[in-house]
């Protein structure tokens, strides 16, 4: 007759230590350890400006750089990222909305452009489809506490220190967010009828 086994009761304690430090460990990550935050990116956007009338800010490629040094700008041709290390991502489907993180850095790179159907001109009462802005150029700013890191916000048309976008022309600006919340970036420069529709979001969280 075989005599059943009998377990030691340090098996059973052993048994209870591993469970009762599982239980712990998840409740300390659960719970006391922050949950990890993905670190700040550099978030690349390149943007066309024309009227609202023709579609106002318009947001056609974003991209996360992957390397310290900015790529080389010039107003004639934009933002050079030959050589340069970046990921393209899809940004938001109205291509007005920019979704980022605190902490994040954002360059943006926007070229000015003109109407392209006959316009009136600033001064004549807006008698045509259009108006012509009074510089020949569109404004960029952004509402709230941001932090400029390069580049200008806000100012007036044609002054040399302004965020303002001659047509055929390139802007650049870099910001970070350090507060989350929803932004306004808007054109500050009258430049259509429906200049004050001509706008767009910036989401931090």
């Amino acid at each position: 007759m075989q005599v059943p086994k009998k377990h030691l009761p340090v098996v059973g304690i052993l048994g209870i230590i591993v469970i009762a430090a599982a239980g712990g460990g998840i409740y300390y990550y659960q719970f006391v350890e922050p949950h990890n935050v993905a670190a700040p990116l550099h978030r690349l956007i390149f943007m066309t400006a024309i009227v609202q009338e023709e579609g106002g800010f318009h947001i056609n490629e974003t991209a996360v750089l992957n390397q310290t040094s900015m790529p080389t700008f010039t107003q004639d041709k934009g933002a050079n990222l030959t050589g340069v290390t970046y990921v393209n991502y899809k940004g938001d489907s109205d291509n007005k909305t920019i979704s980022a993180h605190v902490g994040d850095t954002l360059t943006f790179y926007i070229k000015g452009i003109n109407a392209t159907y006959p316009c009136g001109s600033y001064t004549d009462g807006g008698a045509k489809e259009c108006w012509l802005s009074p510089c020949n150029a569109h404004g960029f700013t952004i509402t709230g506490s941001v932090q400029v890191l390069n580049g200008t916000l806000g100012g007036t048309c044609n002054s040399p220190s302004s965020a303002y976008i001659p047509f055929g022309k390139w802007y650049s600006v870099t910001v970070k967010f350090t507060a989350p919340g929803t932004y306004s970036y808007f054109c500050f420069i009258v430049c259509s009828v429906e200049h004050g529709d001509m706008n767009g979001n910036i989401v931090v969280s």
